[in-house]
């Protein structure tokens, strides 16, 4: 087996229509696919789709995996969340190889906003 790459990262989500909202209209992701009946919904994040699955009791605590979205300007991501009323776990914070920041989602699901310092994203880099 051979593994080619990622097709996509899936998030449990409660509310499917809120969840997408959220994903869509405040942190602005293109919205691909939405199903009530399929119960998922597809973003595209420029190098990776992220799904959300609905209809999964949650537990109370999500402690599953995250996912940086890469963004120009963390400040500017900063400010925007706190207007938003956006739940700001931490950050922005300076790694000295990035910038990075956590919120939540309506489900707490945690999203990283994340800006690298030579300013590449995705699979891109400055290695050669």
């Amino acid at each position: 087996m051979k593994i080619r790459g990622t097709d996509f990262v899936v998030y449990l989500v409660s509310d499917l229509a809120r969840a997408a909202s959220f994903y869509r209209d405040v942190l602005g992701l293109p919205q691909g696919v939405y199903s009530e009946e399929g119960k998922w919904a597809e973003f595209n994040c420029g190098n990776i789709t992220l799904a959300l699955k609905a209809g999964e009791k949650l537990p109370e605590v999500i402690a599953g995996g995250r996912i940086a979205l890469a963004v120009d300007d963390i400040h500017a991501a900063h400010e925007e969340m706190k207007k938003r009323s956006v739940r700001v776990v931490s950050g922005p914070h300076d790694y000295s190889v990035c910038w990075a920041m956590e919120i939540l989602d309506p489900d707490g699901n945690l999203v990283i906003l994340h800006k690298r310092a030579d300013g590449t994203f995705g699979p891109e880099s400055n290695d050669g």
